[in-house]
């Protein structure tokens, strides 16, 4: 554990939210799950891989994104704008999707293909500050897209975001300044051309290229894969509705390999995961956090593009997770749910040698809070659940964080949601 070695690098990131995404959900959701679905077939994965840019995250109403160049990064976050601009003029305005979009450039952690650190931190504040249709860029990206981007950015001057200790220079594009601008064909290699066609003459040339058969292969098992999951959703998971069962599948389906879903049994819930170094280690974490969710061993039920495999007559073991059930001494190997790169902070290597009264907090979803020095021992439990349960990453979601270890003692099988000290 100690020798683990941080991977770190220079990346472009370009940060984009739904506006408005609970309110189009209420209205429609089932229509605004099928827009979103067809934009990203038929423009918006195109559009970022003909700037060379990655996915990294797909969740929900968020795209994460990833380029090298901050030039290639603005000009996909425009060109993605000014699409959205042309989709929405033939729509009324209840149903028209826009996004706000946040650009930075800065220095990112690595980790199991997701990315962690300040350089995404504040391409997502900077997404807040967006125009409904606009875009919001760091001084330090603004001065390398300086003469290599004609557009009028406003200087928006200094902002004090949460979570970031310094305050921010922004730069802003408005939807009109945006709309105003020329639209720029996307770059011209032979990649590129690969991917700018869809539907039928796409097909045509991935099948003269000899890539056809494969690619609709793959498209042949996602859809098993997505009938496959309804059936059993239908039958295990009681309480969802056809549409939040299609949304399910489609956000299960939309989010970065590897990837694992599983359910419990009993108490009709769900859990899915994704961006894991293998399907392996992505099965386990979401047995993981589906047993912390709901407190019982869970099912797996599909792993990547594949359902898991059964035993005996269409049955599906339960798992029980041996890390779940650990009560011994606090040990980083053992936390459940977890990123490696949470496993590899400073606080949690060495919190067995941290000041007493001290106490860990962990959410379903892996955020690992730690309280070391505290006034008091129960003073400690409460901090600690209380800075899980108030962070911006598992506010609201997911069920509350569970006290993981008083002392250096393990009490996550206790699942406690208030301190055991009185």
């Amino acid at each position: 554990m100690n020798d683990l070695v941080v991977k770190r690098t220079l990346a472009a990131i370009v940060m984009a939210d739904v506006v408005g995404y609970s309110r189009l959900m209420g209205d429609d959701d089932a229509g605004t799950l099928k827009r979103l679905t067809q934009y990203r077939a038929e423009f918006i994965d195109t559009t970022i891989a003909d700037h060379r840019g990655r996915i990294v995250n797909a969740i929900g109403d968020s795209l994460l994104l990833e380029f090298a160049s901050v030039v290639d990064a603005t000009l996909c976050a425009i060109t993605l704008q000014q699409e959205l601009v042309a989709r929405n003029a033939g729509l009324e305005e209840a149903k028209r999707i826009a996004f706000r979009m946040g650009v930075n450039i800065g220095d990112v952690i690595v980790q199991d293909r997701a990315l962690f650190g300040d350089g995404v931190n504040v391409a997502a504040r900077l997404q807040t500050l967006a125009e409904p249709g606009g875009i919001c860029i760091s001084s330090a990206a603004f001065e390398q897209i300086r003469g290599k981007i004609e557009a009028d950015f406003a200087d928006r001057g200094a902002y004090n975001v949460k979570n970031i200790t310094r305050p921010i220079e922004v730069f802003a594009l408005s939807p009109l300044t945006i709309e105003g601008l020329p639209r720029r064909a996307p770059p011209k290699t032979a990649k590129l051309r690969r991917n700018a066609l869809i539907g039928a003459a796409a097909f045509f040339i991935l099948a003269v290229l000899g890539y056809g058969v494969a690619y609709l292969a793959k498209l042949e098992a996602r859809r098993e894969l997505a009938a496959h999951l309804d059936a059993i959703l239908i039958a295990t998971q009681g309480k969802l509705t056809t549409t939040a069962r299609e949304k399910l599948i489609a956000s299960y389906l939309a989010i970065g390999r590897h990837r694992a879903f599983a359910i419990s049994p009993k108490a009709q819930g769900h859990w899915w995961t994704g961006d894991w170094l293998s399907a392996k280690v992505a099965q386990e974490k979401a047995l993981e956090r589906c047993q912390i969710a709901f407190g019982e061993p869970c099912v797996s039920i599909a792993v990547d593009d594949a359902m898991a495999p059964t035993k005996g007559e269409d049955a599906r073991p339960t798992h029980e997770m041996a890390r779940f059930g650990y009560a011994g001494e606090f040990d980083p190997e053992q936390i459940p749910a977890i990123r490696q790169i949470v496993a590899a902070r400073a606080d949690v290597l060495g919190y067995l040698q941290a000041p007493e009264p001290k106490a860990a907090a962990l959410h379903p979803r892996g955020l690992l809070t730690i309280v070391t020095g505290a006034a008091s021992t129960r003073r400690a439990q409460t901090q600690a659940l209380k800075l899980c349960n108030e962070d911006d990453s598992t506010k609201d979601a997911d069920g509350p964080c569970y006290l993981y270890a008083v002392g250096n003692e393990v009490v996550l099988p206790k699942r406690l949601t208030a301190a055991i000290t009185p």
